[in-house]
Formats: structure tokens, sequence, C-alpha cells
């Protein structure tokens, strides 16, 4: 048995479930719910339509690489959303879903040979990042989030040793679960940190699409080419159509970012039987074409929440 398995610690809403077993809630007050994070509208019609439409996939082996379509649907969003224009070929890799692309990332990046090796994510944080590292056989080091800043991580509170030997950091911006945006001067920081030491950065941004403001939140590619990074150097973004979507069971999402490490990130993903089902990859490419549906669910978010 993997020993290293031993480090993992119960998952948090296996451990929530049974902690309130039994629990019947005061009904005088109105609950709070601290579950999964299940989407709180329909799935949209056209991704329905696109599922179904293509059953005849289901008798096709996918590639890992995914459909040069899906590929090119995604390197599209991105251009719309943050523009940053992508090779679709080399920085663009399909994903069953960011948490399935957050553990794998951590495998094939982390040398556990390497002195005292190191993952950097936020505190709290989605308990993916600690399992990655644990498994990878790295060591986690915790930036604890600021109140005086919204709750964002205090990346200078992690001592100079630490990242002198860290080789992935998590973050996750707009935050979770604190909602915390990471500006461009903190991506400045940490890009700095990355190339003195050498380690890659990982940024989960699967809640890119829910904000308030009209503005929407700087993602990590983006906050690289205003810095005049193009070539996103030692930076891998990780997205998904799950809170977008209002799709987290159809377990879709991509990784763009560094080719080199795409590269790698897809021999590992090849052998570990990662490949997205045709059908899911029809499903994907329409709902990365379109808007409309995201912009409805964004105001029905505003109307219930009052942003």
């Amino acid at each position: 048995m993997n020993p290293l398995l031993a480090r993992l610690h119960p998952y948090p809403f296996e451990r929530l479930r049974e902690l309130t077993r039994g629990i019947t809630p005061n009904p005088t007050y109105r609950p709070i719910s601290l579950g999964i994070g299940e989407p709180k509208h329909a799935t949209p019609e056209l991704i329905k339509r696109a599922l179904t439409d293509n059953l005849a996939g289901l008798a096709s082996y996918p590639a890992t690489a995914g459909e040069p379509k899906l590929r090119e649907a995604c390197a599209a969003w991105v251009q719309r959303r943050y523009g940053v224009t992508l090779d679709a070929a080399t920085q663009v890799l399909p994903v069953n879903g960011s948490r399935e692309a957050l553990f794998a990332l951590a495998q094939t990046v982390i040398d556990p040979t390497g002195p005292g090796a190191t993952v950097v994510c936020p505190n709290p944080f989605y308990q993916i990042y600690e399992g990655a590292a644990l498994l990878a056989g790295a060591q986690p080091h915790y930036a604890n989030s600021d109140p005086a800043r919204n709750f964002a991580p205090d990346w200078a509170s992690v001592p100079d040793a630490v990242w002198a030997r860290t080789q992935l950091l998590y973050v996750c911006s707009p935050g979770n679960p604190t909602g915390a945006v990471m500006p461009l001067a903190e991506w400045k920081t940490l890009f700095e940190l990355s190339d003195r030491h050498g380690f890659v950065i990982a940024s989960d941004e699967c809640y890119s699409e829910i904000y308030f403001r009209d503005e929407p939140p700087l993602g990590g590619l983006e906050a690289a080419l205003q810095l005049g990074r193009r070539d996103f150097r030692n930076l891998v973004a990780l997205t998904s159509l799950s809170k977008r979507s209002n799709v987290p069971g159809m377990r879709s999402g991509f990784v763009a970012g560094d080719a080199a490490i795409l590269k790698q990130f897809l021999l590992y993903r090849t052998y570990h039987g990662s490949a997205m089902s045709p059908v899911v990859q029809a499903a994907s490419i329409a709902a990365w074409n379109d808007e409309a549906h995201v912009v409805d669910n964004r105001n029905l978010y505003r109307t219930k929440f009052g942003g």
C-alpha cells in the first residue's frame, strides 16, 4: 500500500456529513449551506442538446489531447475573456474538471527527491491542493488569509527559506472560499518569486465568472501578458465549466499556459487515463462558444444576492 495515503486527512465534505449526522437544525434560524457548492440553476438547454446530439461519440476512443475543435474553442474563450492569444495545439489541454487537473499537475511537476520539496497554497484552501502535495511526496506550506485585505493570502508571510524549496504554488482568484481577487501587483510579486526560485504557479480560476462588479476579475494569463510574460513561463491556468455553465456532473475544463509544462502534463495524463469522452467534448465546445447563458446566470445571482 502506498504509505503516502496515510498522510491524507478525511475529505472535508465527508467529515462534515459525519459531524452533522443525526442533527436536526433549529427552525428558528435560516440555514447557511456549508456544502459542496452545487449550482442553483439548471443546466442550459444548448449543452443538453449537444450531449444528446453526439451520443455516437460513445463508440469512439478519445485522444487525451482532445479534439482540435475543443482546444480551439477553449483558446477562443481565453481570447474573448482575457485578451490572451494561445496556440491551441501546444498551450491548451482539456481536462476532466479542474479538480482532476489540480491533483495531476502536482504529480507531474513535483520532484520528491528535491531537498524539502514544498507546495505553497493559501489557507483556507481547496483540500485537493494539500492532498496533491502529500501524494506527490512534497510538504505543504500554508499562506494564511489576511483579514485586513479581504482575507486574501498573505504571501509575504512565507519565509524566504520556504520559497527557496518551493516547487509548486497554488493560487485561487477569485478565492475559494473568501472571494478575494489578486491584483496585478500581487501577480508581479509571485512571478518574480517564481523566476528567482523556479517554481510552477498553478492558477485555479474556476470561479472566474462569478462576480458582482461590472469589471471581471483579472486572470493569471492576462496578468502575465500585461507584465510582458508572453511565453507564460512556469504558469498554468486551470478553469472549469462546472460553475460557469452549471455542469459539475459533466467534469469538463481545461488548462492553459506554459507549453513545455503542458507537454509533460499530457504525457502524464496519457498514462493516467484522463481522456475526455467525445460526448462531453461536443457539449464542452457548445458551452465555451456561448456567453449568453453565462450572462443569464450572472444576472440571476446578482438578483438573488443583491450584487
